[in-house]
């Protein structure tokens, strides 16, 4: 295995990719828990306090999407390799909550679990291609940025 493809290059498109990912992801849930399914009305603690964590869990969340996105030695394109470690990230994320009993929700239906797990699944998904493909755009844009300073 060739140990260049494991470097993690923590350069701006990294961190641009990684801070655009978690304010779309960070977007999608509000409207998804606050706007569609009006979730954050069931929240028995102060909301502010509620979304100051979802914002740290999505931070956190983002940041493996680009890190895993950017490292993992299998060759795709970036937004492919996205989708492919979304999916099972936005898996994993769902089967933690579900085992520690964090719902909106204190006796969900059967129906209601595997709508869930979809949604995850599909946010995961979702975050992993826009952390994929924000890498290559960034990183096109560096590389661009870099040539045209090469040649002056």
């Amino acid at each position: 295995m060739d140990n260049t493809k494991l470097k993690l290059e923590l350069k701006m498109p990294f961190f641009m990719a990684w801070i655009f990912t978690f304010v779309f992801l960070y977007a999608l849930s509000y409207l998804w828990h606050g706007v569609i399914l009006n979730d954050l009305s069931r929240i028995s603690y102060p909301k502010n306090f509620f979304l100051i964590l979802v914002a740290a869990v999505y931070f956190c969340i983002s940041f493996a999407l680009t890190f895993l996105a950017q490292v993992l030695p299998f060759d795709q394109k970036l937004h492919i390799k996205g989708l492919i470690v979304g999916a099972p990230v936005g898996l994993f994320i769902y089967l933690i909550a579900f085992v520690f009993g964090i719902s909106f929700y204190s006796n969900p239906t059967l129906a209601h679990i595997l709508f869930d797990l979809g949604w995850q699944v599909f946010e995961g998904a979702i975050g992993g291609i826009i952390a994929g493909g924000l890498l290559s755009f960034f990183g096109f844009i560096a590389s661009e940025r870099k040539k045209s300073k090469a040649s002056h």
